[in-house]
């Protein structure tokens, strides 16, 4: 591996998955986790949740969102458990605007309706 390689790679960070299919309620509605996509994107792999908001409660009236929120390119899935049993992967960020760009113009495609968030 080349040094400019080596230095524009970001650390891995952990990503702690939530409960697909369960709500999760706030204040003016809740939040549900549908899927975890694991894509294959060049020579990594993205992974993305697909998720749906919903506003039943609030002053305003109803609404709501699907959403997709990117935690980044896989490193490790599932690989260890946290204190509260839940599952961790490791994840490497996407900082590329570029790369940014490009897999919402993959996402949009797939679910053209949803909110793209990178996190």
């Amino acid at each position: 591996m080349r040094l400019e390689e080596r230095i524009n790679e970001e650390p891995a960070s952990e990503y702690t998955h939530g409960v697909i299919g369960e709500d999760v309620h706030f204040i003016s509605g809740y939040y549900r986790l549908e899927e975890e996509v694991r894509l294959p994107y060049g020579e990594k792999e993205l992974f993305y949740v697909l998720g749906v908001g919903v506003l039943d409660n609030s002053c305003c009236g109803l609404g709501g969102c699907l959403f997709i929120q990117v935690p980044g390119y896989l490193v490790s899935w599932k690989a260890r458990r946290d204190e509260s049993n839940r599952e961790i992967s490791m994840v490497t960020p996407i900082l590329s605007e570029a790369e940014q760009v490009d897999i919402k113009k993959l996402l949009k495609k797939q679910h053209p309706y949803a909110q793209v968030a990178f996190v």
